[in-house]
């Protein structure tokens, strides 16, 4: 199986990604501290190290509400997870 050359928060947001732009294979982790691949831009990947994998992925929690499909479930679920744990950071 290839792997994918999409950024995994460009994909959810619709954006399209220049096909020669680097991408970075980094991991999440879920609340077990299972490793979680994912595929980021370098805008992505340097905002996740400078914000850290909560804040990163609380900013981005709009993409739980606008989802409609992906093929990325275990993102989801951590990205859920950290949500739901965090929601009052959202106001």
């Amino acid at each position: 199986m290839a792997k994918s050359k999409e950024c995994t928060i460009c994909k959810h947001y619709g954006k399209e990604v220049e096909q020669t732009e680097v991408m970075d294979h980094t991991s999440i982790y879920d609340n077990m501290g299972n490793a979680v691949p994912i595929v980021l831009c370098r805008e992505h990947s340097v905002d996740l190290f400078k914000k850290g994998q909560k804040k990163f992925l609380m900013s981005h929690y709009q993409i739980l509400v606008d989802l409609v499909d992906s093929n990325e479930k275990r993102f989801l679920e951590v990205l859920e997870q950290t949500v739901k744990k965090n929601v009052d950071a959202l106001y």
